[in-house]
């Protein structure tokens, strides 16, 4: 069986009729030399940018089909092997950990003073623990 064939196959599984189309369609886009740009998926299936963002990742977190992006890489396409998705994962995990970063500093800003002239003070940490390192599974 072909990677085409095997991801059409596992297509045909899922029940909501636009999710499977744009899984259907993404069997032809298989491996990151053969990618498909945002764009044409749209203008492929008819649906505005944002939808299909959202059907991609739907097809990742819900369906566990492998749809693969990464920086300096237009467009998406499908894994043909676990280690062709790891430059994707690897990035997800990356900037995880930066946006976990991004949302601690709020604490640790400088606000202005609240209507009565009151300036808040930072808010510590409330527990003293370190972060745990963040290890993507297939490093292990």
């Amino acid at each position: 069986m072909t990677p085409r064939d095997y991801y059409r196959k596992l297509s045909h599984d899922i029940t909501d009729g636009e999710i499977r189309f744009v899984a259907f369609t993404m069997a032809d886009y298989i491996g990151e030399d053969n990618a498909v740009r945002l764009e044409d998926l749209c203008k492929l299936t008819s649906m505005d940018e944002h939808k299909v963002r959202m059907i991609l990742e739907r097809l990742v977190t819900e369906y566990h089909l492998p749809v693969c992006a990464h920086s300096g890489k237009a467009g998406r396409w499908l894994a043909r092997t676990y280690e062709d998705a790891t430059v994707t994962q690897a990035e997800h995990y990356a900037r995880a950990v930066a946006e976990k970063r991004r949302g601690d500093a709020y604490n640790s800003c400088h606000y202005p003073p609240d209507e009565t002239g009151e300036i808040k003070p930072v808010q510590p940490a409330l527990l003293d623990v370190p972060e745990p390192d963040i290890i993507p599974h297939w490093r292990w």
